[in-house]
C-alpha cells in the first residue's frame, strides 16, 4: 500500500471512532436515555410582575413525568419567536427575574429532562414602560 492509501485508512478508522463518540454521546441525551422515563409536562401557573424594567416570572413545576433538570424561558418580539433571548434555569427553579428594555415582549418556558422537552407554557405578553 503507497503512502497516500495508508493516509486514507487513518482517515477513514479515525471518523469512525469520532462518529462512534459522537453517537456514544448523543444517545444520553436522546429519548428513552438511562435517567428518565418520560419527558416533563408543561410547567403550570405562569405569571409575571414587573416593576419598572425590572420582570419577574413565577411558575409551579409540572405535575406529572420525571424530574425536570432545567427550565428554558424565551422571549421575543412576536408571538412564537424568541429573538430577544434564550434562558437557562435550574430544575429547581420556579422563578427567573430579567431586566427588560421598554418594550413588548411574548415569553413562554419550557421544562427539560434527558428524556426531552415539554410544550411550551401559555405565552405571556409582557409590556414594561
Amino acid at each position: 500500500m503507497n503512502k497516500n492509501g495508508v493516509i486514507a485508512v487513518v482517515v477513514v478508522v479515525a471518523a469512525i471512532v469520532l462518529i462512534g463518540l459522537w453517537a456514544m454521546r448523543s444517545g444520553e441525551q436522546t429519548a428513552g436515555g438511562p435517567d428518565c422515563s418520560t419527558p416533563p409536562t408543561t410547567p403550570q401557573s405562569v405569571t409575571y410582575t414587573k416593576q419598572g424594567e425590572q420582570v419577574t416570572l413565577t411558575w409551579a413545576a409540572p405535575p406529572t413525568g420525571d424530574p425536570v433538570t432545567t427550565y428554558v424561558i424565551e422571549a421575543g418580539s412576536a408571538p412564537g419567536s424568541n429573538n430577544q433571548g434564550t434562558f437557562v434555569a435550574a430544575g429547581s427553579a420556579t422563578r427567573f427575574e430579567r431586566a427588560a428594555p421598554a418594550g413588548t415582549y411574548y415569553v413562554r418556558i419550557f421544562a427539560r429532562n434527558s428524556c426531552g422537552t415539554s410544550p411550551a407554557s401559555p405565552e405571556l405578553t409582557v409590556t414594561t414602560p
